[in-house]
């Protein structure tokens, strides 16, 4: 085996599960994968859709690769919580990651909403179809506020657009052979915090700049870019004085408070749990 750490080489210390976002921490992801096991790790990346397509209006649409129950050993387990040893399509990621924060409901993707005429009578109208759920509403309201953190003060601050509440996940992910030390580094982003519109999810295959190769910074930037026009244009606009929605000491912490599950790292916030909630 090996040792695999966190990219904060000078460690932390004890976070919560908030922080453990904002600070990408691989360390946090692998105890949370390890206490959920593999049963219902490998159920809950059946229920985000990985592993199959999710039906969007084209062809040859791929169905990415994860790994067998059967194969899912403490290493892979581990390697897999934070996202590598298996592969996904951008459209499965984009698919998943909107039902996190939307309340928790996965629908099937379309390219296109409407089909009109010349004249502009609509000729065919495409509507969202509900899939399923894939965690419950408070977790989706915890992991979208947890994300906003993640942007205001955590690993994506590149990607604020003043007098919007941004909300998003940064991604490195090492390409093969690694001595070579390239990366495919990405973001997905989403907007406003509180009612989301609009969500990128931005992929860059090897970063131009050597130095910046395994940042995700370019990534974040160009998110804010796209956000600062494409908000305006559907009829998003900037506030004046920015009114946080969100309890911040909640997600901030000190990182040492173990009074509450939100502060203890050890407690996972409901439809995170250890089990599966068939129901769902």
């Amino acid at each position: 085996g090996w040792k695999i750490g966190c990219n904060n080489k000078n460690g932390h210390g004890t976070l919560t599960l908030a922080q453990s976002l904002m600070k990408s921490c691989n360390c946090a992801l692998m105890e949370i994968a390890e206490k959920l096991g593999p049963d219902a790790f490998f159920k809950y990346e059946n229920r985000f859709g990985f592993g199959s397509k999710t039906g969007i209006d084209i062809v040859g649409e791929a169905s990415g690769i994860v790994i067998d129950r059967k194969n899912l050993n403490p290493t892979e387990l581990a390697t897999s919580s934070f996202g590598t040893t298996f592969n996904v399509t951008m459209i499965q990621m984009a698919s998943a990651y909107a039902s996190i924060i939307n309340g928790g409901t996965y629908y099937e993707p379309h390219l296109v909403k409407e089909i009109r005429s010349a004249d502009g009578a609509t000729l065919e109208k495409r509507e969202g179809s509900a899939i399923r759920q894939t965690v419950s509403k408070s977790t989706s309201d915890f992991i979208r506020n947890a994300l906003y953190m993640t942007v205001e003060s955590g690993t994506a601050t590149p990607a604020k657009v003043s007098g919007y509440l941004i909300g998003g996940k940064t991604g490195t992910a090492q390409k093969r052979p690694r001595e070579e030390k390239k990366y495919v580094v990405s973001f997905v982003g989403f907007a406003p915090v509180d009612d989301p519109q609009v969500m990128l999810y931005i992929v860059i295959d090897e970063v131009y700049d050597e130095e910046l190769s395994g940042s995700s910074s370019p990534a974040t930037k160009m998110s804010a870019s796209i956000m600062s026009e494409i908000l305006p244009y559907l009829g998003v606009y900037p506030d004046g004085d920015i009114e946080y929605k969100v309890d911040l000491s909640l997600l901030i912490g000190d990182g040492n408070d173990a009074e509450g599950d939100e502060s203890n790292p050890d407690v996972l916030p409901e439809g995170l749990e250890g089990g599966v909630d068939e129901e769902n």
